[in-house]
């Protein structure tokens, strides 16, 4: 019999894994797999749990986007090459929209049992892995500040509301941008490095603009507006996923550096990751496999 490794967090989106545990183990069995059920009990455990998962033939994991971030983590620190099935019960659950896993509980498991071992490329912050997308600037403290009995409840409704709070203090962040030869600086409201198609669950880009494993991130730079009629255009471009308008860049890289005078918090996957002001981002083509059908 294969064994699996199921990583659940109990405290993910509205805490539904505390009632479907027991059907989620039923269908893994059913399917011929021995589950090992692990809960997360803070921060970075995930990450603990993945790293010591050799010798199984599966990991599942269970959780939103920030508990998948601490899978992919582990398993990248720990070198090791297996399967990686994802059942999304996060708040907003950006990746697993970008890898077309549905959000029902049955079926992402239909996926993870039907599904193929599909290569995706992983980011490096810094030495530090992550999958879906790291954002500096507005909006980025609401991903890790915002209560998680408020995403709870709320769901997306509650990083709007946060962000909301956040935008009266928000001040454009100094940075210097090397992507290859060309250089990017100046005042930023927004850096985003992505490799996802699905950006704070609203903006919604096409196959055309990402692809999840061709060794490429996404970069999106917003400049500090300088007219209302600017702030319009970036509303715009971001409903209509264009990312087309005066003051934005949109591009398409490897790796790149990133500096900054200033030390505001990047967020990770949705978690906090501090920096001393340099950022060395690059990818990793391929470096796990997630299933999907």
């Amino acid at each position: 019999m294969k064994k699996v490794l199921l990583i659940a967090n109990p405290k993910s989106g509205k805490q539904k894994i505390q009632t479907e545990l027991f059907h989620i183990v039923d269908r893994l069995n059913d399917a011929g797999y021995l589950p090992t059920v692990a809960l997360t009990a803070h921060r970075g455990h995930a990450t603990e749990l993945a790293a010591g998962a050799e010798g199984y033939d599966l990991l599942a994991c269970t959780g939103g986007d920030g508990t998948l971030n601490e899978v992919i983590s582990g398993l990248v620190e720990a070198g090791l090459d297996i399967p990686i099935g994802y059942i999304p019960l996060g708040s907003t659950n950006d990746f697993a929209g970008s890898l077309g896993i549905p959000d029902t509980i049955d079926g992402a498991l239909d996926n993870l049992l039907e599904g193929t071992p599909t290569p995706v490329d992983v980011g490096l912050f810094n030495g530090r892995a992550f999958l879906d997308v790291g954002l500096l600037g507005i909006f980025s403290r609401t991903c890790y500040e915002t209560p998680q009995n408020m995403k709870n409840t709320l769901g997306f409704l509650a990083y709007v509301l946060e962000g909301i709070r956040e935008v009266p203090t928000v001040h454009p962040i100094p940075l210097r941008v090397e992507v290859g030869e060309r250089v990017f600086e100046g005042e930023y409201l927004a850096c985003v490095v992505s490799n996802s198609r699905k950006l704070g669950g609203v903006v919604s880009l096409s196959e055309n603009q990402v692809s999840l494993s061709d060794g490429l991130f996404e970069l999106l730079l917003v400049e500090k507006e300088k007219t209302p009629l600017q702030l319009h255009g970036y509303v715009k471009a971001l409903r209509t996923a264009t990312l087309e308008a005066e003051g934005m860049t949109f591009l398409s890289a490897p790796s790149l550096r990133i500096t900054s005078p200033d030390r505001e918090p990047w967020t990770l996957d949705g978690e906090r990751a501090d920096w001393d002001g340099a950022a060395d981002i690059r990818v990793v083509p391929g470096a796990v496999r997630i299933l999907m059908k």
